[in-house]
């Protein structure tokens, strides 16, 4: 078996990519067609090699689209990890343009993993994803504790030696999840000697740096190296950025938003007064909290890997991988609070106007004398004054690790097995202060000094009143151990005029086993005596691909192939299911391919979805929210709701295509087009609580004039925990709605579009020049939250069609030059109560600048050292207004920007 090194496996990912959809842009020190043909010319031991989408050894996937981030793309980038990285690539919709930790400052509670959606066909706070992650071709265990997903920032980022994404469905080949497509990080192989390498970045308020070093021993016939990598990055407020706001859009001059200010601000509810006196306002301030919370959390990552690479004898190599990822972030903003205040209160006296007085249970009001109260003063206050800035924290947590051994034999000279065992695991968590509502309540009516708090002035409080207050959290942690079995036989069945026919047929075993538990309130620290909820199960696998070249050219190379592939998957918890998948390539001369595939994927509910369904509650409440005429439910009625998530959940499913074309017309120039189309339907969510809830999911509200009774509630349950005392507590009262909010099957999203590339390289006397775009373009996105609902058009308002990048560079001798352009394009908007008069968001343009300079030395302490220069946003571009105070909207839109980062990097190798 012959050595096969980094260099020839980058290569030949950049030759395979050539008959492809190709990102692969001009390396550092020689144009990317050279080296892909150098590469060529080298892979005389090209069967060794297995490329993303294929279980077939030295073979592109057929018919398939794909992009090949490689170690220049890296460099160029200047990613500090696996996420920035993906975030120069516009088809992973949801990072392009923007900054992909930014998804863990917004609700560590709902999302605690950043992870890439390739087109953007998945929401990002489920609990699953559309797109599949795999390392070195498999899985690792799921992170995340509301989230299932691998997060590629776990993955070592020092060992990572490029990065292939199908944007394909993938479910024939891998599994669940491949639906939108496939991002498989591809480790190092081999490593010789000792390489050093270290970043620093800066921009306004705000740094970031990381350094690495990889070192190991390759002795023809093996290779053992080990690889560490650190990144730390800062923390940066809104106030740091013009751009970051929370205004309300409807006054003028724009003022604050909020209302929990350093001022606090007063409010009695009046009964008696009728709506329009419902509230009555003693102070208005008006502030905007946004500038003393983070946008982007501060972050620490470590990664290592170890790795050995060693071959037995002529017919047998193992390859064997451990590693070790963890991820911190921390977030800060101020803790507010409303608080209800009696007269009691000793420092409630003197805080109102004039005349205006409050005592328990009556407000007097000058004019109309003395008015019962329903409640009593509201205050919103903010502890600003009190505890400083971040008194406020959100955290999270995430580490994995892991350990995997391939062992490959030659049974003969075409046929190959290749025998894979897999372990990792998984440890997430999140933790979200606050402010305990129970206990601040029953201060706010305290009548002593010691017991009372004091909203009026937050600074002047019992020191030992506020700690209990604020020893208060929101907290969650989740396990996930993956032991993954896997056996492929692959080989050569006979030859055609254009090549050899090949197959590969294997069987795969996995267990999945995982823990969840929560504290959805209590003090700090008591998620540790919180017992786990479990969930494990086993999938068991058969799938195959055969790939054949029917036609030849007159060449001799192959002018049609055709490939065929499937995959048959038994879950333990839920059934089975088989995906098929078929493609072909046409290429009748050497400068144009036609290609073209279909097949069916799948995403599985993931253990934290099978989960839900053993914590489901039941609800009553004397009211009835949705109404279904001429079947009117009479006064005093009870609904009765179940929450959690459906025993019988099922897959989500899709259909997926796509058709293109590759052009080659002459050395040196390259133009792809694809057209792809997915319908992603049986979609995991729940109820969408509207004024269509009843049209849009009418298997899920049932209503009866004449009411249900005691047994029907209890075959709604489905024995759900607490049915007995619920029935107990509604009594003879009638129950008129019945309504089912679980998590089930009910989405459907259908999505079709283009991508293209172009790419051009030119040799020069000086060196090369070359030029690169790559564009995602969405023609429609509809949308139906059930099967039942009209369909909604995505792309009408609040979301950006199309993006395109395009790259400009050139080497010359030892030095490297390159600008790249980032363009969002801007899209419309509907205007809404707080934002009446704004219809468009604008596009978002960003120009990255990257050099890079190789020592030119045969000796010494200068050889091998190289610096680079990445100057990302040269022109400071802010993100594009949006005149909005809705939840987590804060004056920006489509994308996120540091502003203009200075990032140096220097690599050293011994």
């Amino acid at each position: 078996m012959k050595k096969v090194n980094s260099t020839l496996l980058a290569g030949r990912a950049l030759l395979f990519a050539g008959g492809s959809l190709s990102l692969a842009l001009a390396t550092a020190m020689m144009p990317t067609a050279a080296k892909a043909q150098e590469a060529e010319e080298a892979a005389e031991d090209e069967s060794e090699i297995v490329v993303t989408g294929t279980l077939l050894r030295g073979a592109a996937p057929v018919g398939a689209s794909q992009i090949v981030l490689g170690e220049a793309r890296i460099e160029q980038v200047g990613a500090q990890s696996a996420n920035q990285l993906l975030a120069s690539i516009p088809q992973v919709s949801n990072y392009f343009n923007t900054v992909p930790v930014r998804d863990l400052g917004i609700a560590v509670n709902q999302i605690q993993i950043s992870r890439p959606n390739l087109r953007n066909i998945s929401p990002n706070n489920a609990a699953s994803s559309a797109t599949l992650i795999l390392v070195d071709g498999h899985r690792i265990a799921t992170a995340g504790v509301n989230q299932a997903s691998v997060d590629p920032d776990l993955i070592p980022f020092g060992a990572i030696e490029r990065v292939d994404v199908v944007t394909e469905g993938g479910s024939a080949t891998y599994g669940s999840d491949a639906v939108a497509g496939t991002i498989n990080f591809i480790t190092r192989r081999r490593f010789d000697g000792v390489e050093v390498d270290g970043s620093y970045g800066i921009a306004d308020n705000y740094w970031q740096w990381d350094a690495g070093v990889t070192a190991g021993k390759d002795w023809g016939s093996g290779s053992l190296f080990a690889s560490y990598s650190y990144t730390k990055s800062d923390a940066l407020y809104g106030s740091e950025r013009n751009f970051i706001r929370r205004l309300d859009y409807t006054s003028q001059p724009y003022r604050g938003f909020d209302t929990q200010c350093n001022t606090p601000n007063l409010a009695v509810s009046v009964v008696g007064f009728g709506m329009t006196f419902a509230t009555i306002p003693i102070t208005n301030n008006r502030c905007d909290n946004s500038q003393t919370r983070t946008y982007l959390p501060k972050a620490e990552r470590h990664g290592a890997l170890v790795g050995l690479t060693q071959e037995l004898n002529d017919r047998v190599s193992v390859d064997a991988r451990a590693f070790y990822g963890k991820r911190t972030t921390d977030s800060f903003s101020d803790l507010l609070g409303t608080v209800p205040v009696s007269g009691a209160n000793p420092f409630a006296a003197g805080q109102f106007p004039p005349g205006l007085t409050l005592g328990p249970g009556f407000f007097n009001i000058p004019g109309f004398g003395t008015i019962p109260v329903d409640n009593t003063a509201t205050v919103q206050f903010n502890l600003n004054p009190l505890l400083g800035p971040n008194s406020q924290r959100s955290s999270t947590s995430i580490e994995e690790y892991g350990v995997n051994v391939e062992l490959k034999y030659d049974i003969s000279e075409n046929w190959q097995v290749r025998g894979l065992f897999n372990w990792s695991e998984s440890d997430s968590g999140y933790l979200l202060t606050g402010i305990n509502g129970t206990r601040l309540n029953a201060a706010g009516v305290a009548t002593t000094a010691a017991t009372a708090f004091n909203p009026f002035n937050v600074a002047n409080n019992n020191p030992a009143l506020v700690a209990d207050l604020i020893d208060e959290a929101i907290a969650g942690q989740a396990r996930d151990t993956l032991t993954d079995i896997r056996v492929i036989v692959e080989g050569k069945l006979f030859e055609l005029p254009g090549g050899d026919v090949r197959l590969a047929i294997g069987g795969e075993h996995i267990n999945d086993s995982y823990q969840q538990r929560f504290l959805a309130t209590g003090r700090i620290g008591a998620l540790a005596n919180t017992p786990f909820s479990n969930y494990s199960r086993n999938v068991d696998s058969l799938f195959g691909e055969l790939q054949a070249p029917l036609l030849a050219r007159g060449d001799g190379e192959a002018m049609l192939t055709v490939s065929a592939s499937g995959r048959y998957d038994k879950y333990s918890d839920f059934g089975s299911t088989f995906n098929p998948k078929f493609g072909a390539k046409f290429s009748p001369t050497d400068w144009l391919t036609l290609r073209g595939n279909w097949g069916t994927s799948f995403t599985a509910p993931t253990p934290l979805d099978q989960l839900g369904s053993l914590r489901n509650t039941i609800s009553s409440f004397n009211f009835v929210p949705f109404r279904r005429t001429p079947d009117d439910s009479p006064a005093g009625a009870f609904t009765v709701a179940l929450q959690g998530s459906n025993p019988g959940l099922k897959p989500q499913t899709a259909d997926t295509w796509s058709v293109g074309f590759d052009l080659k017309p002459m050395d040196g120039l390259r133009a792809s087009v694809s057209y792809y189309n997915v319908k992603f339907t049986d979609i995991l969510s729940s109820p969408i609580v509207n004024g269509q809830i009843i049209a849009n999911y009418p298997n899920q509200v049932l209503t009866r004039a004449s009411g249900f009774s005691a047994a029907e509630i209890r075959a709604f349950s489905g024995g759900t925990a607490g049915t007995e005392a619920l029935i107990t507590t509604i009594g003879n009262n009638l129950v008129y709605e019945l309504v089912d909010f679980r998590v089930s099957n009910f989405g459907i999203v259908k999505v079709d579009g283009i991508d293209a590339s172009l790419n051009y390289e030119r040799t020069t006397g000086f060196g090369s020049l070359d030029f690169a775009a790559n564009l995602n373009y969405t023609l429609n996105n509809k949308q139906q939250v059930s099967p039942t609902a009209t369909s909604v058009d995505g792309l009408q308002f609040d979301t950006s069609r199309w993006s395109l990048q395009t790259s400009l560079g050139g080497t010359f001798g030892q030095f490297r030059a390159q600008a790249t352009w980032n363009h969002s394009h801007g899209y419309d908007i509907a205007p809404t109560a707080s934002a009446p008069v704004q219809t468009k968001v604008g596009a978002f343009n960003v120009v990255n600048l990257f050099f890079k300079y190789d020592v030119p030395s045969d000796s010494g302490i200068l050889k091998d050292l190289s610096f680079t220069l990445n100057v990302d946003n040269v022109f400071d571009q802010e993100p594009p207004s949006l005149l909005r105070s809705n939840p987590n909207e804060f004056g920006f839109a489509n994308g996120f920007s540091i502003g203009r980062l200075f990032q140096i990097g220097i690599t050293k190798k011994f």
